[in-house]
C-alpha cells in the first residue's frame, strides 16, 4: 500500500515548495541572525545529524528484521517461530536506537525554537503590516504545537514493565508536533521575507496600523484505522495497516487508537480512507478531525454544505 501522507511528508513538500521558487530556508534564515543566535542554530543543526545517523541505523535494522519475517512466513512452524523470535529482539533494538535518536531530534527543536522565536521576534516588529497578520498567526500555531509536544513528553510512560516500543510510541508523536511547530516557524519567516512573492513587488505603501487579529483555528483531519482496549503490537499493526511510518497512537478514555496522516482538509483525508478500505481494511476505519490541537467531532469543523 501507498504511504499515505504524514506530517513528515508535508514538511518535505513544503520545503520542496522552497527549493522550486530556488530558497533555501535554512540559508535564508541564517542571513537573520547574530552571531550567537547563529552558534545556537549550527549546533541545533548538529544535533539532528546525530539524530539523522542514529535513525538511519534503525532503518537498516529495521529492514534485516523485515527480512527475517519474510523468511519465517515461508517456513514451517517450528523455524518460523525462531525467525520471529530474532526479528522481535531486533524490533526492539530498533525502538531503542529510535528513541536515542528522538532524544537528539528533541534537543534540536528546542534549540531551532528558540533562535526562531527570539529572531522572529525582532523581525515581525519591522515587518509590514499586509505580512505581519500571516506571520503573527503561524508564530502563534508553532507556540501551540511546541507546547503540545512538550506535554506529549510528559506523559512518557515509566517502569520496569515499559517497552522501548511504549516509549518509543511517545516520542515519535511529541516529535511530530516539534516538526510542525518548526514548520510553522519556517512559514512565519516566508511570511516576513517575502518567498513566496514575485520578482517584480509593487511598490511599497504606507504602513497602516491595524487592530490585531485572532490567529484562525488550526484544522486538521487523520484517518483512524483501529481502536483496542489493550496496545497493539508491531506485528498486530502490520496485519491492519502495512507500516507503522506516520501511524499515530493515542490513549482516549482507556482506550488505545490508531490513526494515520496528518491532512488539512475532509477531502484529502476522506480519499485516503478510501484507499485504505479498498485494501481490505474496512472495519472501524473512518475520518478524524482535530481544532487546534484537541480532537473534535468531524461535523463541528466539517460543513460540506458551505
Amino acid at each position: 500500500m501507498k504511504k499515505i501522507i504524514s506530517a513528515a511528508i508535508l514538511s518535505c513538500m513544503f520545503l520542496a515548495t522552497f527549493a522550486q521558487q530556488q530558497v533555501d530556508p535554512a540559508e535564508e534564515i541564517k542571513k537573520q541572525l547574530n552571531s550567537d543566535q547563529l552558534a545556537q542554530y549550527e549546533q541545533a543543526e548538529s544535533l539532528k545529524a546525530k539524530g539523522d545517523n542514529l535513525m538511519q541505523q534503525a532503518v537498516t535494522k529495521q529492514n534485516q528484521s523485515d527480512k527475517l519475517k519474510t523468511q519465517a512466513a515461508k517456513q514451517k512452524k517450528g523455524k518460523a517461530k525462531k525467525l520471529n523470535k530474532q526479528a522481535d529482539a531486533i524490533d526492539e533494538a530498533v525502538a531503542t536506537q529510535k528513541n536515542s535518536a528522538y532524544a537528539q531530534y528533541e534537543k534540536a527543536a528546542r534549540q531551532f525554537y528558540a533562535v526562531y522565536s527570539e529572531n522572529l521576534e525582532s523581525l515581525i516588529e519591522e515587518c509590514p503590516a499586509n505580512k505581519k497578520s500571516s506571520a503573527q498567526s503561524h508564530i502563534s500555531e508553532a507556540e501551540s504545537f511546541f507546547v503540545n509536544a512538550q506535554d506529549k513528553l510528559k506523559r512518557t510512560p515509566t517502569g520496569k514493565k515499559v517497552t522501548p516500543l511504549q516509549i518509543m510510541k511517545v516520542k515519535e508523536d511529541a516529535n511530530k508536533s516539534f516538526d510542525d511547530a518548526l514548520d510553522n516557524c519556517i512559514q512565519a519567516y516566508a511570511d516576513i521575507l517575502g518567498w513566496y512573492d514575485k520578482k517584480e513587488e509593487p511598490k511599497p505603501q504606507p504602513v497602516v496600523q491595524q487592530q490585531p487579529q485572532k490567529p484562525a483555528d488550526k484544522i486538521v483531519y487523520k484517518v483512524q484505522i483501529a481502536a483496542d482496549n489493550k496496545e497493539l503490537t508491531l506485528a498486530q499493526l502490520r496485519k491492519i495497516y502495512p507500516t507503522t511510518e506516520g501511524l499515530n497512537n493515542e490513549l482516549e478514555d482507556g482506550v488505545y487508537k490508531y490513526s494515520i496522516g496528518f491532512f488539512n482538509t475532509y477531502e484529502e483525508a476522506a480519499k485516503a480512507r478510501d484507499e485504505i478500505a479498498a485494501k481490505g481494511v474496512s472495519t472501524g476505519v473512518f475520518v478524524i478531525a482535530y481544532k487546534n490541537g484537541k480532537k473534535v467531532d468531524v461535523s463541528e469543523v466539517y460543513h460540506p454544505q458551505e
